[in-house]
């Protein structure tokens, strides 16, 4: 899909990066938490993550329900399921992986169809019923491509400093290719459970 839609990609992979960029210069220059800052720097992605699923929804002929002006509500979705996903892992981590796999499919689904948020993760939950292995393996990749950067920077420290601002552009980068493709995985793993992967393969080419 990327390769289909590479000047898209390519704007969110910019946008998403510099997003974080500015998050992390802000946050170090706040004292106290910087929770506020997150929160708006997760706003932004949804943002993003609305407009580049319309986008890819929009290259297999599917106009979706959702106008980027609506992204909040894809925002309050994803902190609903962050909390059912920490709940599953504080009891035990295979429950929480377990429910971060069958609602993989909410964003795009609420993008795509509209329906409300508790609606949209009741229709990931019952079509990933048995694609949730699917799920799960494309999510972790791609999650923990997203977030490594931030692991480097725990183990090794020095590199921010060594490094300084070329460091952060290029965490950012990595982060934002994480974060980027799991949007678009998620609208490719729609659209495959719904359609014949020949049909798909015509319309990726």
């Amino acid at each position: 899909m990327a390769v289909a839609m590479p000047g898209t990609v390519l704007v969110g992979l910019l946008a998403t990066a510099t997003a974080g960029v500015a998050s992390d210069v802000a946050i170090e220059r706040v004292s106290g938490t910087g929770s506020g800052i997150l929160i708006a720097y997760g706003i932004v992605l949804t943002f993003i993550q609305v407009w580049i699923t319309r986008e890819a929804f929009g290259r297999t002929g599917v106009v979706a329900t959702m106008p980027v002006a609506n992204s909040l509500s894809v925002y309050l979705q994803g902190v609903l399921i962050g909390i059912g996903v920490l709940l599953g892992l504080v009891l035990f981590i295979l429950p929480g992986l377990y429910v971060f796999a069958r609602w993989y499919l909410a964003g795009a689904l609420l993008v795509r169809d509209g329906g409300g948020r508790r609606a949209a993760m009741q229709r990931s939950w019952d079509m990933l019923a048995v694609h949730w292995p699917a799920a799960l393996g494309v999510g972790l990749v791609l999650f923990v491509l997203s977030v490594a950067p931030l692991a480097i920077e725990f183990a090794a420290p020095a590199l921010a400093t060594e490094y300084g601002f070329g460091w952060l552009l290029v965490t950012n980068l990595v982060a934002a290719i994480g974060i980027v493709g799991g949007y678009l995985a998620a609208v490719c793993l729609l659209l495959n459970i719904e359609q014949p992967v020949s049909t798909l393969q015509e319309i990726f080419g």
